[in-house]
């Protein structure tokens, strides 16, 4: 095994422009060259580039490769040519290899392609019924099959061109039954190594198949292991990177990153999705990957284009916002651009060069600082695999929901991955931790988590939390039922149910006016069924040591009637004795166990009961972070601090133009619906925000704005606290505050 290389370039900032050509027909492929690219990065103030060494139908862009033909309307040695003028210029060129698309080597070689168990071909993304008239047109090759010798090659040729930074694209080997490979290789691999057959149908409950669903992501360990190994052999200044997509792929490389801290230097965090998500989805993926990847480098990209539409740019506005967005959780900005819309619309590049620059003044403070550590929300790649194996979605749902009611709310929040849960240092580092519905810990962690709140921490934990082993077999009880003050005797499996509020004026439900708060909703599909999966349900819990705050109410009915089609819940007609909030002390800590899944009504409903509930829980426990933030949660607020200052990133997400709709017409109404469902309109105009408050309860000497050629703000001392005001808030603003 080689050693990490800690100190390698790729640990100073970096503002990273990324190239592709993913033209079947190269259409303006002639008009690529290397000095067009330099030129491009240069006037953006990006310092590393990225782009092909092959495309995913398997044509080089270097000369005299062993691994595929060369493109043919690239005149020149594209990669050689990059790297000849990018030294000019002091910039960075990392190239894109491995990626398991490969057409050329498919029609070649279609024994070494991935297949179903039904041995139809697997192609990189879904592909429409159509798909049965044509040949695929990107069939991922096996991992397991001689195609991973020519992924070597490439590494190896490439390594010998000089480049600075190799990166593993779309290297694809997935351990769900819709994409899990089935070809010989893998077979004859599998059944070698463990005596067996691969089964073919999922049973979670059989050795078997699980051995094989934990053995299809050690296939790509054992490789991104070889291709590191490859390259630091070589030459241990070279930057080994891979890709991770921690938002698609059902969430399942997450997991790839947890498990090879040690064999990636740096992990892009590809955020494609970023149209359709949430404002902060690219802050949030960015805060994700660090927790799987130890907080080591990470990267995010803001795509150039709208959507999926590659020829078309997205707004200045978009593209601006989204690089920012990486910037204030910690990661380094990164712009995809596609030869089509840099030849058809080029215009708003522009965007880009403004942000780079605010890059190379806040990255001078953000080095020397790390984040400001109050909240950390668990993210369980064993949960989300075993417990949510039918619906991983329903879990993600329940953190999501979590973090995004903290954002908004501007509580500092991160991420931490269940193999963290099993250092004691790592949650020391926290107030409080979220158990977010983790249902699967090891034993280990239980351990930490007992010793964790017996020393003073604090733990919020939801519904199955805790009720499962680490491989998702059931343990009947809470395995932490001491520190939440109550066992499991029993699940309420009801599709509609109330929390019934017993003590109004306790903290917890501060700014609550209700009394009764619904949990469950409708299913959005109602076709197959009329309610969401299990969100009604809570489970029951007989308190112990715990005190109850909010017991289970009935609903009066499977559904109610006055909506159409039995959509909207039926009304409360009682109350139980069941808890459904139970407060607990053990130790010199504290916790507080929600019998239902609150983090995933919040994220499907955006209603503030939801939010107030789960910020007045955090804040409860934990007390007021000492740096806090007074503005509309349409700003999202990022806070690092060091030994001398506190840094505090402003993001403006207050847009009057961004579309989102999702459709009633899915919910398979006789009739179409009034409008479609894919309206996604991007930020055309910030609205401005005025008088935001930052408040610091310890000494504060000087605060000022770096980007605003360092202007001092105003500092008011009331009742032991220091106030300092930032009177308007345009797109983004970055705030120094300098300690006593």
């Amino acid at each position: 095994m080689c050693p990490r290389n800690n100190d390698g370039w790729w640990q100073k900032p970096l503002k990273v422009l990324q190239y592709n050509i993913e033209d079947r027909y190269g259409v303006f492929t002639s008009k690529v060259s290397g000095k067009l690219l330099v030129q491009l990065a240069e006037a953006l103030k990006a310092n590393t580039i990225v782009l092909f060494a092959r495309d995913p139908w398997g044509r080089t862009y270097y000369n005299r490769s062993s691994v595929g033909p060369k493109h043919a309307k690239i005149k020149e040695d594209l990669i050689a040519e990059t790297l000849r003028e990018a030294r000019k210029r002091n910039i960075k060129v990392i190239v894109m290899v491995g990626h398991t698309a490969n057409k050329y080597v498919y029609e070649k070689h279609t024994d070494w392609a991935q297949r179903t168990k039904d041995g139809e071909p697997i192609t990189l993304e879904h592909i429409p019924f159509e798909r049965r008239l044509h040949e695929p047109e990107w069939p991922l090759m096996c991992i397991n099959s001689p195609f991973m010798e020519l992924v070597k090659k490439e590494v190896l040729e490439v390594l010998d061109l000089g480049v600075d930074g190799i990166f593993l694209d779309s290297f694809r080997y997935q351990p769900d039954i819709e994409k899990a490979c089935y070809c010989n290789w893998c077979r004859e691999k599998f059944k070698k190594s463990f005596g067996f057959e691969m089964p073919e149908e999922p049973n979670w409950s059989d050795s078997r198949w699980r051995t094989l669903w934990n053995w299809r992501y050690n296939v790509v360990v054992e490789k991104l292991k070889e291709i590191f190994n490859i390259i630091k052999s070589r030459n241990k200044n070279v930057m080994f990177m891979y890709n991770s997509h921690p938002g698609g792929w059902a969430g399942r490389t997450n997991r790839i990153v947890e498990l090879c801290r040690e064999f990636i230097d740096v992990v892009f965090a590809e955020c494609s999705e970023a149209d359709h998500q949430p404002p902060g989805f690219i802050t949030e993926m960015v805060k994700l990957t660090k927790a799987m990847f130890g907080d080591k480098p990470v990267a995010a990209s803001r795509n150039y284009f709208h959507m999926y539409r590659t020829v078309a740019s997205t707004t200045p506005l978009a593209i601006r916002q989204g690089l920012r967005e990486s910037i204030i959780a910690g990661g380094i900005p990164w712009l995809l651009v596609f030869s089509s819309s840099y030849f058809q619309e080029p215009a708003n590049l522009d965007a880009a060069r403004k942000v780079f620059e605010e890059y190379d003044t806040v990255e001078n403070y953000m080095r020397r600082s790390k984040p400001y550590m109050y909240a950390a929300i668990v993210v369980s790649n064993e949960t989300r695999d075993f417990y949510g194996r039918h619906h991983p979605e329903h879990y993600v749902d329940e953190v999501r929901g979590f973090y995004y009611a903290l954002t908004h709310a501007h509580y500092p929040v991160s991420f931490i991955s269940g193999r963290d849960l099993e250092d004691i240092k790592t949650l020391r580092r926290y107030r409080v931790i979220v158990l977010a519905n983790t249902a699967c810990i090891s034993e280990r962690a239980v351990e930490n988590i007992r010793d964790y709140v017996a020393d003073g921490g604090c733990i919020v934990a939801t519904y199955a939390a805790a009720t499962r082993d680490n491989e998702g077999t059931q343990k009947y009880n809470v395995t932490i039922g001491d520190v939440i003050g109550g066992e499991l005797v029993g699940v309420f499996r009801q599709n509609w149910s109330y929390m019934v509020i017993r003590d109004p004026s306790h903290p917890l439900f501060s700014g609550i006016k209700e009394s009764t708060i619904l949990i469950g909703d409708m299913s959005y599909e109602f076709y197959h069924e009329r309610v969401s999966p299990a969100l009604g349900w809570q489970l029951i819990i007989r308190p112990t040591t715990g005190k109850v705050l909010a017991e289970i109410g009935i609903a009066g009915g499977l559904w109610g009637y006055e909506y159409t089609l039995g959509r909207s819940p039926p009304p409360f007609v009682g109350e139980t004795e069941i808890p459904a909030v139970i407060e607990n002390k053990y130790g010199s800590g504290a916790s507080i166990y929600f019998s239902c899944q609150i983090g995933r009504h919040y994220w499907r409903t955006g209603l503030p009961e939801y939010s107030r509930i789960i910020v007045n829980s955090v804040r409860y426990l934990a007390g007021e972070p000492n740096v806090k933030v007074e503005a509309p949660e349409t700003v999202s607020v990022e806070i690092y601090e060091n030994d001398h200052e506190i840094l505090v990133h402003l993001l403006n997400h207050t847009y009057n133009q961004r579309i989102m709709a999702i459709g009633v017409g899915r919910a398979r109404q006789p009739l179409p619906a009034y409008s479609t469902a894919e309206s996604v309109h991007p930020p055309r105009t910030v609205v401005p925000v005025n008088e935001i408050k930052i408040w610091v309860s310890e000494g504060v000497k000087r605060a000022y704005l770096p980007l605003k050629d360092g202007r001092a703000l105003k500092i008011e001392n009331i009742e032991g606290r220091a106030l300092i005001r930032l009177e308007s808030l345009d797109e983004y603003e970055f705030v120094v505050i300098e300690k006593e």
